[in-house]
């Protein structure tokens, strides 16, 4: 007595559905899988191109190799002016202000809206272990972000700088 039929308490009707239905689902992984193998191998012509088309695609803005949307690696200026040019395009109706720290190694933006101090975006190296400011919005009550300007593979695209601050200003 086969698995199914055991399962199927011996109904043959459903034992030859469910046959013909995983020969089916293994034979169109099968097929995937050949698909995928001939798609492994084009694709290892040109690697690069084809991750980051794909990390670009899904929005990630991390990974080895650099996503064609703008990031603060391809943008014209440095990493203060890239994030600065997403603050005032994307969040012109909020007002903010820039305090430089350690001697411009931590930048903070204070965002303010009707009910005052709403947002407090912290751009900082890998290397800081700074976690004051961050307790202190925390019990303020203010939302809280942190960018990583020198982290490897951590591109801070657009889109993710964007939906980051959205959520926090909007949840």
């Amino acid at each position: 007595m086969s698995l199914l039929s055991k399962l199927l308490g011996g109904d043959k009707k459903a034992e030859k559905a469910a046959k013909d239905f995983l020969t089916g689902l293994l034979g169109n992984t099968q097929q995937n899988t050949s698909t995928q193998n001939s798609q492994n191998t084009a694709s290892s012509v040109a690697p690069a191109a084809r991750q980051v088309s794909s990390a670009s695609s899904s929005g990630l803005s991390w990974g080895e190799n650099m996503p064609d949307e703008e990031n603060q690696f391809n943008f014209n200026g440095s990493f203060t002016q890239y994030f600065e040019s997403i603050f005032n395009s994307e969040f012109s109706s909020y007002c903010y202000e820039k305090e430089i720290l350690r001697g411009g190694r931590r930048i903070v933006y204070s965002f303010y809206g009707a009910a005052g101090k709403i947002l407090v975006v912290e751009l900082m190296p890998e290397s800081c272990s700074a976690y004051k400011l961050r307790s202190d919005c925390k019990n303020a009550n203010i939302g809280y972000l942190r960018f990583y300007y020198n982290h490897e593979g951590w591109w801070n695209t657009r889109a993710y700088v964007v939906s980051r601050m959205r959520n926090v200003l909007n949840g």
